[in-house]
């Protein structure tokens, strides 16, 4: 979910890792990349039988991805996950609008990346619940399909404030500085589990073992270089249980920011 180009080499380092480790336990593997972010493409990769071992959102595990795949663990994200791999989204603004908190968007354009996203428009919504009743409170909003592209839509100012994935803007401010420029941190959105990664349900190991061959892998010294590079502290065991709230989070935003 974050390989971008800039930090690719430490991505497939791990993968590479977590690659061998697996074939070792008999569900033999390699590394691969999707060819494209696009929601729905991503989708289809992650209900393929052919994928192993991946990394989603946590909302479409909930609603769609949950009879495919078994969750396993999450990232835990330096500085900004705690101690169970949980965390908050930041909401940005642009900072020539004058904003210095949520409360004062009323009547600014939000971007979301899509609706089946829980950092990227579920959070935005939940954070919007707490002070407004419905979704007049802000201009319709329009859809980036990507973090990265929100934030490229604040820029050239497209739309005027979204919720960005922590993880994802801590990398961007590191290696795509342009893109955070000029933006300020108005907000952060409800404490969620961190995006999931998961295991095929098509597979002859068990759950268990998989689950403690991941967290292994991230904890292994040699991988130190591209853990720091990536923005990770290592991973952390999750479970479905732990994404049981995003229903009830996914109603209140579709009160305030509905999907279309």
């Amino acid at each position: 979910m974050y390989d971008f180009p800039e930090v690719h080499a430490s991505t497939k380092a791990i993968l590479d890792a977590l690659s061998q480790t697996f074939s070792k336990m008999g569900e033999f593997s390699q590394a691969a990349f999707p060819e494209s972010s696009i929601h729905s493409d991503l989708m289809r990769m992650w209900k393929d039988d052919s994928t192993l071992f991946s990394q989603s959102c946590g909302l479409p595990y909930v609603e769609e991805l949950h009879d495919y795949v078994d969750i396993v663990a999450t990232l835990k994200w330096s500085g900004i996950s705690d101690a169970r791999g949980w965390y908050r989204t930041v909401i940005v603004a642009r900072e020539e609008l004058g904003v210095t908190s949520l409360s004062e968007v009323g009547g600014l354009r939000p971007v979301i990346t899509n609706t089946q996203s829980l950092s990227g428009w579920c959070s935005l919504g939940i954070a919007l619940a707490d002070i407004a009743a419905d979704g007049s409170f802000v201009l319709p909003y329009v859809e980036s399909e990507g973090h990265a592209k929100s934030l490229q839509f604040l820029q050239d100012k497209r739309a005027d404030f979204a919720s960005i994935d922590p993880g994802t803007f801590q990398l961007l401010q590191r290696h795509r500085p342009a893109l955070t420029h000029g933006l300020r941190v108005i907000g952060n959105g409800p404490l969620v589990p961190a995006t999931p990664m998961h295991v095929s349900k098509v597979r002859t190991a068990d759950l268990g073992a998989l689950q403690s061959a991941v967290i292994e892998v991230f904890s292994r010294p040699e991988l130190d270089g591209a853990r720091v590079e990536i923005g990770i502290d290592g991973a952390v065991a999750m479970s479905a249980g732990d994404y049981s709230l995003i229903p009830g989070l996914v109603a209140r935003a579709n009160a305030v920011l509905p999907r279309r």
